[in-house]
């Protein structure tokens, strides 16, 4: 558990366009990949509050909140979680990246400070859906969403930054992304071999 008063947002609103149905309730090894990311959060966060617009979410015994602002990606669903949060820091994560592991959250929160956000990056890439947001993103998120500025990379020169490097292992094993149903099935395929 944290000493550090943390909530966990696991973003699972995403509209899955690419994969044909809700990626958060695909089973991987045996369960879905939303309880992946709950099991990996909870060790890490006082408290667990999902974002989504899929009443299936309210069968893991935690506050879902649907999106305030509608079809505005990701930032949209930030948004809510960082308004319905009880806490100054919030652990983001996207229900995509079934791999993240505990360690790897806590390594992020561990350098979560003053700064607005706290983001993993690799190779000069961000990872800003799974990263700590501070409560004070609120009204720079909602200036943006009101503008349709909606891409979160780019809302990063709004923010003040801190950077978590990740080394070429940590990466590949713990931030694929499943967004597709080749990707879906490189990974249930990795599953059985392993």
């Amino acid at each position: 558990m944290s000493n550090r008063n943390i909530t966990g947002i696991i973003l699972a609103g995403g509209k899955s366009s690419r994969m044909g149905t809700d990626k958060g309730v695909l089973i991987l090894n045996g369960k879905t990949i939303v309880a992946h990311i709950i099991d990996a959060l909870k060790p890490a966060v006082d408290n667990i509050i999902i974002i989504a617009n899929n009443d299936h979410y309210n069968n893991y015994g935690f506050k879902v909140y649907k999106d305030i602002v509608k079809d505005c990606g990701p930032m949209g669903g930030i948004y809510t979680g960082l308004l319905n949060s009880q806490t100054n820091l919030n652990m983001v994560v996207s229900c995509d990246i079934p791999n993240i592991s505990t360690d790897i959250i806590n390594k992020i929160i561990s350098h979560a400070d003053k700064n607005d956000i706290t983001v993993p990056i690799h190779n000069n890439n961000l990872e800003p859906l799974c990263a700590v947001y501070n409560k004070n993103c609120i009204s720079t998120f909602e200036k943006l969403i009101t503008d349709k500025e909606w891409k979160m990379k780019e809302s990063f020169k709004y923010f003040q930054t801190t950077k978590v490097e990740l080394n070429e292992k940590d990466f590949e094993n713990y931030f694929t992304n499943i967004n597709t149903p080749s990707e879906f099935l490189k990974q249930t395929t990795q599953a059985h071999e392993i």
